[in-house]
């Protein structure tokens, strides 16, 4: 990956270390990689990071080849791409496939082993980037950063999620606030629970359909806790459908109902609102 900016005159005279740490938010790790195996250019030129800017310098960062990691092989899988540029990918996950592999499976193949083929066959040489992860059986967007630089500039913002949720029963409120605080469920290491202990988790929802099955509810996080929304509503008496962990009903689906239908975010280079959408799998349609 290849980046270039113009030097205004707000930084004349700024060495190109201070310029790329401060301005562009470069760690030190990655300023050290780049002086070993990338390329720095000023107006084409190659330079140090001790080289000096001036007003209107065009400095060009030519950043090293990234290396994937043997456990994390290509494999194809048809990929449902909601958005994509040269920096970053979104797309729509669908229910029943891990993001990422688990360190106790490596056998089961993963959204990450479809996206490194899809960066094959497009002669990308990145690994996977992850910037929001969905539980195996919650469908719907994820963030891809396709080089490190933009997933660390990406973690560095805020990214909106909208979820929708069929969940048990007919909630008392046709919307409202979940602020409980969440906690792991010792001794499991996977499951959660609500805890004064816990840290603070803000769940705001409404019910947009009732049905004969339960609620269908959109939902908005103001935290990102882990399995937030499966434990606030499953503490509420209103357990998603389909999640054996916490209570829901399993004899119309298996696996939570649970779908990210919005992600919005601000890209980190051009600094334009990317909002973008996901339509629904077939297994939640049907509970409408």
């Amino acid at each position: 990956m290849k980046l270039t900016w113009s030097v205004s005159q707000t930084y004349h005279q700024w060495l190109v270390r201070d310029y790329l740490i401060h301005v562009r938010a470069f760690s030190n790790r990655l300023l050290k990689e780049i002086k070993k195996e990338g390329e720095i250019l000023v107006n084409g030129e190659a330079v140090t990071v001790r080289a000096k800017l001036y007003t209107a310098d065009q400095l060009t960062i030519h950043f090293p080849i990234e290396r994937r990691s043997e456990r994390v092989v290509p494999v194809y899988m048809p990929l449902k791409v909601v958005y994509e540029d040269d920096y970053i990918l979104v797309v729509n996950k669908p229910r029943g496939i891990a993001v990422s592999p688990n360190m106790n499976d490596l056998s089961g193949v993963t959204l990450a082993n479809g996206v490194l083929d899809y960066f094959d066959r497009q002669a990308l040489q990145s690994t996977f980037h992850v910037v929001t992860r969905l539980d195996r059986y919650t469908s719907g967007l994820v963030l891809i950063a396709k080089h490190r630089y933009i997933h660390h500039l990406l973690q560095g913002s805020e990214v909106k999620r909208e979820y929708e949720a069929f969940v048990s029963g007919q909630l008392k409120c046709q919307s409202g606030t979940i602020d409980l605080p969440i906690a792991r469920n010792l001794p499991s290491i996977i499951e959660r629970k609500v805890s004064e202990n816990g840290k603070r988790a803000v769940t705001h929802y409404r019910v947009n359909k009732k049905t004969a099955q339960g609620s269908l509810v959109e939902v908005r996080l103001e935290t990102g806790r882990t399995h937030q929304i499966r434990v606030h509503f499953a503490h509420l008496g209103h357990p998603l459908l389909g999640d054996d962990l916490y209570g829901g009903d399993r004899s119309l689906l298996s696996g939570q109902a649970l779908h990210c239908q919005w992600l919005t975010f601000n890209h980190p280079l051009t600094k334009k609102v990317v909002k973008t959408y996901a339509t629904k799998p077939v297994e939640l349609v049907g509970l409408i």
